[in-house]
């Protein structure tokens, strides 16, 4: 299976010569089904071209977003995906090889043209970088305690179920539990290791889905900046399990973009380094104590609470420990 290495290599000895509109070579050794290239155009960018069937021709216009630009070239019969914007380079790999693991077994001409078009629309918001402030060292610790679960989840996980795993990450949506799972949810918390207390934000955070197990699962987690994490590493490491795995990596992408991260801005966050020491679940069914929209009085609402983990033992599920 391609990997962004393997692209890495291809870009670094690829050379245009200037001979004609599109110079491009074959992305694999015709292993794949359909005609999938690389190469560089007259503009000196980076494009991916599928070559369809002689006057098969498919029916959509040239369409021009921030950064890329989807083409058809009716005398050669190319669809080509054109990244106008260098700085993308590494997301444009992934592009590219989200699409190859998609369409590289289909037969069906129109149906692998339109997985590609689709693919191009999906993925094109990605590469949008908007300005924005810059989030806090709390609401990042958060988001990596989440997408260290992610991965731990993605490792338990085979590929025929992945992409729901995948789905089921909620927190950067801020609905319900950060996990929705087919038979249990998910909420996590982060906190330092020599902290008691878990901070609970609303009345529904912790309420039950009927049928379904919840836990609450705490990590505590060190800010380290010698031993420690950043957020951009882990999710490099989540990334390339996605991939390894087939999965659609577009669904991770898509969830940070809820919190303005993108794989080109998540780098300035990497000061921030976070070192796993324990992880403690907790079963919140049945009689966990917790302040619910169900079981308190209509007139009162908006409920923050702090919850004692000292108090909580009989609950623990699992305790497991990083630093050892």
């Amino acid at each position: 299976m391609i990997t962004s290495n393997d692209l890495d290599n291809i870009w670094k000895t690829f050379i245009y010569s200037g001979g004609s509109e599109f110079e491009f070579l074959r992305l694999d050794s015709g292993i794949s089904i359909p005609e999938i290239n690389i190469g560089l155009n007259s503009k000196h960018n980076r494009c991916l071209l599928l070559e369809l069937p002689k006057n098969h021709n498919v029916d959509f216009q040239t369409t021009i977003k921030q950064n890329l630009t989807l083409s058809f070239f009716y005398d050669t019969d190319y669809i080509v995906l054109e990244l106008t914007e260098s700085v993308y380079c590494d997301l444009f790999n992934d592009l590219i090889i989200s699409i190859y693991q998609k369409i590289y077994l289909m037969s069906d001409v129109d149906e692998y043209s339109k997985i590609f078009i689709r693919m191009f629309y999906k993925w094109s918001e990605f590469f949008i970088e908007e300005k924005t402030d810059k989030l806090s060292q709390g609401m990042i610790k958060g988001l990596f305690g989440e997408l260290f679960v992610l991965k731990n989840l993605i490792l338990e996980t085979n590929s025929s179920h992945l992409n729901d795993v995948l789905n089921s990450w909620k927190g950067p949506f801020d609905e319900g539990q950060d996990f929705i799972l087919n038979k249990k949810n998910i909420e996590v918390k982060c906190k330092n290791l020599s902290t008691l207390n878990i901070k609970i934000s609303s009345e529904y955070q912790l309420e039950s889905e009927d049928g379904k197990v919840l836990e609450l699962l705490v990590l505590s987690l060190e800010n380290n900046p010698i031993d420690g994490q950043p957020l951009s590493l882990l999710l490099a490491e989540v990334k390339e399990l996605v991939i390894n795995k087939l999965g659609d990596y577009s669904i991770i992408l898509e969830a940070l973009s809820q919190k303005n991260i993108t794989q080109h801005n998540i780098f300035q966050y990497d000061n921030f380094r976070f070192q796993v020491l324990e992880q403690i679940i907790y079963n919140c069914n049945e009689d966990f104590p917790k302040l619910l929209n169900s079981n308190t009085p209509k007139e009162i609402n908006n409920i923050k609470y702090t919850l004692g983990l000292s108090h909580l033992n009989e609950f623990i599920l699992s305790i497991k420990k990083f630093d050892e």
